[in-house]
């Protein structure tokens, strides 16, 4: 359940009794209504653009089904005033095929019965598998009274900067406009400069070392359940599931240019690779990194050479249990609170999974690319 999470006041004499119903497609318009009204401050019927996404992103998983789809809160007078949005994605526990889904967009304008439903529907009685990694302070504690389990490491977001003071810069643009603009950027450039060509050499390549490549949506979707096979619990990434997450992942063009490169050893193999939106001069917006066991490092250091030479600023993702011995050796790398990742399950092999950190979820199998988090203003 995301951080887009708010409540709007409602008269007390207007409440009414409603229920909780899985949703429709007859619901989009008013659920693309209910976003604008909370999330973006704005009270009229959402465009085609919108409504779309939303029919996509909630009704066009491969793996749909109403159990583990987005369930809606109607009053008795027939109003959607309340919507928890999720997105159905199957994941392997311990060599088993399981039902899973992202929690993600949770909003609501009524009274706090209907949130409070939506919350309870979410307790595990089944042998699935639901998570979120976006999830506020507020969402964090509902998830936690009714069984959840943190994924504590992954709260955090790391930052690499290649360029400081642009990279400060950029972060003060978006604060304050709430838009990305590399103006204020280039005017930091001669001081980032000076401050490049006094510590150059530290970062340099061995020339015999990894390298990067481009790497194709069809290679990437070949290789990436390869990649990920060792976690105990991990996205099943099917050609047809993964393929409609990239597809719907490359529409966020606000965050840049929806990229895939292949790190590959001296033999040519590839050991990794890593997704991330590109926007030289900019941030580079990393949604996953990922790896063989052992090559962690590796990769980390060649992606962070590939994205430094391209011209950004910064590189930020989110940090995970197998990344953080090789995030830990880069120079001008900080770590800060992102939002909290939660797993609600009832099955043990999971608990015990989450318990040891051997568990993948983040970036494709999560929520960070998508166009609710950052477009539609």
């Amino acid at each position: 359940m995301s951080q887009l999470e708010a409540q709007t006041p409602v008269d007390v004499r207007a409440k009414r009794k409603g229920a909780v119903r899985p949703m429709t497609a007859a619901d989009v318009p008013a659920v693309a209504r209910l976003f604008l009204q909370i999330f973006r401050e704005t009270d009229k019927p959402a465009g085609p653009d919108l409504e779309d996404y939303l029919r996509a992103l909630t009704l066009g998983s491969p793996s749909y089904g109403e159990v583990a789809g987005t369930n809606v809160y109607e009053q008795q007078d027939g109003r959607i005033r309340s919507a928890l949005l999720a997105v159905p994605m199957r994941f392997v526990v311990c060599g088993n095929v399981v039902p899973g889904r992202l929690l993600g967009v949770f909003m609501t304008n009524a009274e706090a019965a209907g949130a409070a439903q939506l919350i309870l529907a979410l307790r595990p009685k089944r042998a699935d598998f639901s998570f979120c990694d976006s999830a506020s302070p507020t969402s964090c504690s509902h998830l936690l009274a009714i069984g959840g389990k943190p994924i504590t490491v992954q709260n955090l977001e790391w930052s690499r900067s290649f360029r400081p003071l642009g990279a400060l810069a950029q972060r003060l643009v978006e604060r304050l406009l709430r838009r990305r603009d590399p103006g204020l950027a280039a005017l930091a450039r001669p001081v980032d400069a000076l401050l490049r060509r006094r510590l150059a050499g530290k970062d340099a390549a061995d020339p015999a070392g990894p390298k990067v490549t481009e790497m194709s949506v069809l290679a990437f979707l070949e290789h990436a359940p390869r990649l990920v096979a060792h976690f105990a619990v991990r996205p099943l990434w099917s050609e047809d599931e993964l393929s409609w997450l990239v597809s719907l992942a490359a529409q966020n063009t606000t965050l840049g240019a929806f990229t895939i490169r292949a790190v590959e050893d001296r033999t040519g193999a590839i050991i990794g690779c890593f997704v991330y939106y590109a926007a030289p001069g900019r941030t580079a917006h990393v949604l996953n990194i990922l790896s063989l066991p052992g090559q962690e490092t590796a990769v980390l250091d060649a992606m962070f050479r590939d994205l430094d030479r391209a011209g950004h600023v910064e590189a930020r993702g989110r940090a995970q249990p197998a990344l953080m011995a090789g995030l830990a050796l880069q120079r001008w790398l900080v770590f800060r609170h992102k939002a909290f990742v939660m797993v609600l399950t009832r099955l043990p092999e999971v608990s015990d999974a989450v318990a040891r950190g051997d568990v993948y979820v983040g970036g494709l199998a999560g929520e960070d690319w998508s166009r609710l988090m950052s477009d539609f203003y």
